[in-house]
């Protein structure tokens, strides 16, 4: 019984660890925002461009109708 309960105690006090510890810093924001945000432009808008790519290749889509 004691081995279940520190094993509980022990998932719980890693649990509340790492949600805190991944967290960003206060005011700061976080650096994946800068490394994964869509291209800006000269004046700093973002581009208003569709992406042109498809789930379905040209042959299938021909096949479904569309």
């Amino acid at each position: 019984m004691k081995k279940i309960i520190f094993f509980l105690v022990f998932i719980g006090f890693w649990a509340i660890l790492s949600t805190t510890s991944a967290s960003c810093k206060t005011k700061e924001g976080c650096g994946l925002e800068e490394k994964y945000a869509p291209p800006t432009g000269r004046d700093g808008t973002m581009s208003r461009k569709k992406g042109k790519s498809n789930l379905f290749s040209k042959k299938q889509r021909k096949r479904m109708g569309g």
